[in-house]
């Protein structure tokens, strides 16, 4: 069973706070919809994101050094007080809030196609920060449910796809009681694929446990789903296969 990981404050304490700026109030995310774009101006006015009891403040920082490219770290406040501060995940890009205010997730995606992530994090009794992996089960799900080694076409090594899968995988909400989280699964529609290119699911994922409480087919997810989405889900082909015996 995947293990949450606690995450320890390692930088200094700032107490400075802004209103979020112009420029991230005019981004729209692009996954969740209940998302706000993470800020990553390097601006000192950037914005912060409070969570919805307004205890919370999680904000970007920016560390800078001229000729190279900007590193970016998130940082977790109880009011004043630093809870955490850790690297910001490549690719992050939106943040969303747990309606209680004890997780939050981060979406984000190494391309525009591919690569698509979901970082999630619960804080303890408002002291420390743990983060939870609530896609390796769906990962595997998927490769149960779309086999690549029956794939038809399949340009990739069908054996090391079932070991470690890497398909798209983005946060669209929580349960109203804050206690899972809604996970839009994905695989890549890459020719490399073959048969199984964008197949989709949907999963209901335990924060605790990380454990799978509901899968929903690609039907399920665009009827139920939609709503929670920045873009138009689209239906997939069903997937084509080779013949069973298909090495």
């Amino acid at each position: 069973m995947p293990r949450a990981q606690t995450i320890v404050a390692t930088l200094p304490l700032l107490l400075c706070a802004a209103m979020p700026d112009a420029h991230a109030q005019q981004q729209q995310p692009t996954w969740s919809r209940a998302a706000s774009v993470l800020d990553k101006s390097c601006s000192r006015n950037a914005a912060k994101f409070l969570s919805p009891d307004h205890h919370l403040m999680v904000e970007v920082r920016c560390t800078q050094r001229r000729g190279y490219d900007p590193i970016y770290s998130l940082r977790l406040q109880l009011r004043k007080k630093l809870i955490a501060e850790f690297a910001l995940p490549i690719g992050a890009q939106e943040i969303v809030w747990s309606p209680d205010s004890h997780a939050f997730f981060l979406n984000g995606g190494q391309s525009a196609s591919a690569g698509f992530f979901v970082k999630l994090y619960t804080i303890d009794d408002d002291t420390e920060l743990r983060e939870h992996d609530v896609t390796s089960l769906a990962q595997h799900d998927m490769v149960h449910a779309f086999p690549p080694c029956k794939a038809a076409n399949l340009g990739d090594d069908c054996k090391q796809i079932e070991s470690n899968p890497e398909y798209n995988m983005s946060g669209l909400g929580f349960t109203p009681d804050s206690k899972a989280i809604f996970i839009f699964a994905e695989i890549p529609c890459s020719s490399s694929y073959g048969g199984i290119m964008c197949q989709i699911r949907g999963y209901e994922v335990d924060i605790a446990s990380s454990q799978i409480l509901q899968r929903l087919s690609a039907q399920q997810v665009k009827l139920h789903w939609q709503r929670m989405a920045m873009w138009d889900i689209n239906l997939p082909d069903p997937p084509v296969y080779d013949s069973p015996t298909k090495p």
